[in-house]
């Protein structure tokens, strides 16, 4: 069956929704209903960045990503979309926001420099199968405190298949 909307799992179609100059506005709502932000911490801008990281030495890992952004605050957001199930995902998650991490300081630059990396993961398959809600949200505690005292990496996970339409 033909249908005239394009289906936003595609990647091209994803991209053109969300990584287009034109539809930033669409990327901007996007993110901050993701991310809960209220109003005082609202992403109001956002300025896309290349999507691939080229590998440093030929022996690495090229990073493909989808959409790579930053908002006014300088922090960056890596959103992907992954259809199908791939063995380590999550652990790539954590390799692109490392990469983009260390990625913000030129030699001899502080520390200080640096800022938040959000990676979001949209899937159609269920990555975390011991949790029923859509959206989970990850980040660095104390293991004894439970205290957010690392606050620069943060992970949400949307995993489409969890999500039931009311009407």
């Amino acid at each position: 069956m033909f249908t005239k909307f394009l289906d936003p799992k595609n990647d091209f179609a994803f991209r053109q929704v969300f990584g287009q100059e034109k539809n930033k506005d669409i990327l901007i709502h996007f993110l901050n209903d993701v991310l809960d932000h209220t109003h005082v911490g609202q992403i109001v801008e956002v300025y896309f960045l290349e999507r691939a990281y080229d590998p440093e030495v030929a022996a690495k890992k090229q990073s493909i990503v989808d959409i790579r952004c930053r908002d006014q605050g300088g922090r960056e957001y890596i959103i992907e979309m992954q259809v199908a199930k791939q063995p380590g995902f999550e652990k790539r998650a954590q390799y692109y926001a490392a990469k983009a991490y260390a990625r913000q300081l030129m030699p001899a630059e502080q520390y200080e420099r640096l800022k938040e990396v959000i990676f979001i993961a949209i899937t159609d398959y269920i990555v975390f199968p011991e949790k029923a809600a859509l959206k989970s949200d990850h980040l660095i505690l104390d293991k004894k405190t439970r205290e957010h005292d690392l606050r620069d990496l943060y992970f949400t996970f949307i995993e489409l298949p969890k999500f039931t339409k009311r009407i």
